[in-house]
């Protein structure tokens, strides 16, 4: 009986025993599937994240390369845009020029007074001429090295100092074919050429010359070729070319305008033609110089830019007989002179744009305009300068010397005003001529004008070709007139 009972507790300890294994077998494979099933989600999770971090990496990456495309499309358009501001500022010229730089004994003493230094005349005016692409000043007279010699009116000679102030200020171009150009005669072209070529070789000087050579320059600034001559119509009846030494002042005639015009048009996107001559009894354009411009249209010129008569007159866009424009100024008036006239103070800054078409080349004119300027001086010149009219003050105008040198003169700033806005744009304009200039050359080209020409007090220029009916274009001296002489240089 004990040993039945020990055998089936054997047995039972056996089966406790295999149970226990069982559910340790069943336990050990539970724990297995869970921990793989833990695995399982944690490849799921990992793979998710995973493709969640891919996803993401691939989306900045996107997001980053069109961003550098976008910002490589802004460069572009805005190199694009920088590029096509720039070409378009290539492809436009803006430029001034003033009327006569007339330096009388007055305005030479005051640059004594002030070492030698003439900038004063320019520095109210100067930010104008800086501005420009190019601007040009007719320089009236002859420069003088030595002081000693330095003179105004008749025979003038202004002190070398007057090109530096002119350099200083910011002009491009000097024209210098004048009445006056032969006044100190072939000593005064000499020095003259020689200071602007030895001091200020950029700046193009035109119209005379100490060696034969071409009448004509061609300035490249931005896209542009711009060939620009000067002639005048007449010199002073106290002086004469020899006729070997003509080609020292460029003097006007159908000759050499054509053959001039012809050479630089093959070289040039555009011409311009300083022309020096005119009557000053009145602001409209008289019929010699209407002729004179009818001709340089029929040849071509772009634009006429006159000086010569003192006082101010018009300007016009006309129609040539291309059917292109060209634009006319009649007339600058003075730039700096000591002359005792409103007329003779009120002055010009011829003001235009040039237009050039990136594909045809062709050059327009987009803009045009003039700047009325004041010359003014005190009556000990202490102060003296040029103004623009829209800076001259009434106390200027109120100071100015003109009350003492010529106390019947009624100079104020409304009249200044008055007297710019009758000078404007020519609207009605003139035919052009068909037949070219018949100028004989006998006629007067210049008449007296009672307020310019009578002070000679005040150093004005009454007995030269420029105020004078007696002495313009009638000198029969070889090379004095440009008109009969066509032979001339």
């Amino acid at each position: 009986m004990s040993e039945r009972r020990t055998r089936r507790e054997q047995r039972e300890e056996e089966e406790r025993r295999l149970e226990l294994e069982r559910r340790r077998r069943i336990a050990i494979a539970r724990k297995r599937r869970q921990q793989q099933i833990r695995r399982q989600k944690m490849m799921i999770a990992g793979t998710g994240l995973a493709i969640l971090l891919i996803g993401a990496a691939v989306f900045a990456i996107h997001g980053k390369i069109e961003a550098k495309k976008a910002k490589e499309a802004q460069e572009k358009q805005k190199e694009a845009e920088a590029k096509a501001k720039a070409e378009e500022e290539n492809n436009t010229l803006h430029m001034v020029a003033a009327g006569d730089n007339l330096i009388h004994d007055a305005l030479i003493n005051a640059g004594k007074d002030n070492d030698w230094n003439f900038d004063f005349l320019y520095e109210n005016i100067k930010k104008v001429i800086k501005d420009a692409d190019l601007a040009s000043v007719n320089q009236e007279t002859p420069l003088e090295k030595d002081h000693d010699k330095a003179a105004g009116y008749p025979d003038f000679a202004t002190p070398e100092e007057v090109g530096d102030a002119l350099a200083n200020a910011g002009f491009d171009i000097v024209t210098q074919a004048t009445e006056h150009a032969f006044d100190q005669q072939e000593n005064g072209i000499a020095t003259s050429v020689s200071f602007w070529n030895k001091n200020y070789p950029k700046i193009s000087l035109l119209g005379i010359h100490s060696k034969e050579e071409e009448r004509y320059q061609i300035i490249e600034k931005k896209n542009f070729k711009v060939a620009v001559m000067d002639y005048s119509c007449m010199l002073s009846e106290n002086h004469s070319i020899p006729e070997d030494e003509s080609y020292m002042v460029d003097t006007y005639s159908e000759k050499n305008i054509e053959s001039d015009l012809k050479k630089a048009k093959e070289e040039a996107d555009v011409t311009i033609v300083y022309l020096h001559g005119g009557k000053s009894d009145s602001t409209d354009p008289d019929e010699k110089m209407q002729d004179r411009i009818d001709f340089l249209a029929e040849q071509g010129a772009d634009v006429v830019i006159c000086s010569h008569p003192h006082i101010l007159k018009g300007y016009e866009l006309k129609k040539r007989p291309d059917g292109k424009n060209m634009l006319v100024y009649y007339s600058l008036g003075n730039f700096v002179s000591n002359q005792s006239s409103l007329e003779n103070l009120l002055g010009g800054l011829a003001d235009f744009t040039l237009k050039k078409d990136a594909k045809t080349g062709e050059v327009t004119i987009e803009d045009y305009s003039l700047i009325p300027v004041v010359m003014h001086y005190n009556s000990d010149y202490t102060e003296a300068g040029v103004y623009e009219l829209s800076d001259y003050t009434e106390a200027l105008a109120k100071s100015h010397g003109i009350h003492e040198e010529n106390s019947e003169e009624t100079f104020s700033l409304s009249a200044l005003k008055s007297a710019a806005q009758e000078i404007g744009e020519i609207t009605t304009g003139s035919s052009l001529s068909e037949d070219g200039d018949s100028d004989s050359g006998n006629s007067e080209d210049s008449s007296s004008d009672s307020k310019s020409s009578s002070d000679s007090k005040n150093s004005s220029d009454s007995k030269s070709s420029s105020d004078s009916d007696t002495n313009s274009d009638n000198n029969s001296n070889a090379g004095n007139n440009a008109e009969d002489e066509e032979s001339n240089n």
